[in-house]
């Protein structure tokens, strides 16, 4: 029976476990990369989208401002004419 030597005997640091696995850096294979980069894209369009919908109702809302802004002076300009005419005689 041949003598077996340290080298050839599997003991538990021969197993693999947590800590001798091979650890992923993140980059993974290229079909990986791929799909996390549609994933972000996905994630950029979605916040895109909320952001321009977030301006249109903004500009809506600055537009009806202007637009009752408009109607009140309209409605005042009468009555700033006639105060002019008022001070002017006096």
């Amino acid at each position: 029976m041949p003598i077996k030597y340290c080298d050839d005997v599997r003991s538990a640091h021969d197993m693999p476990h947590q800590g001798n696995i091979r650890h992923s850096t993140g980059t993974g294979n290229i079909y990986q990369q791929l799909e996390r980069l549609d994933r972000e894209e996905g994630r950029l369009q979605k916040q895109y989208d909320m952001w321009t919908a977030r301006a249109q109702r903004i500009e809506g809302r600055m537009a009806q401002i202007n637009a009752q802004r408009s109607s009140l002076l309209a409605t005042l300009e009468p009555a700033i004419h006639a105060a002019e005419q008022e001070v002017g005689l006096r």
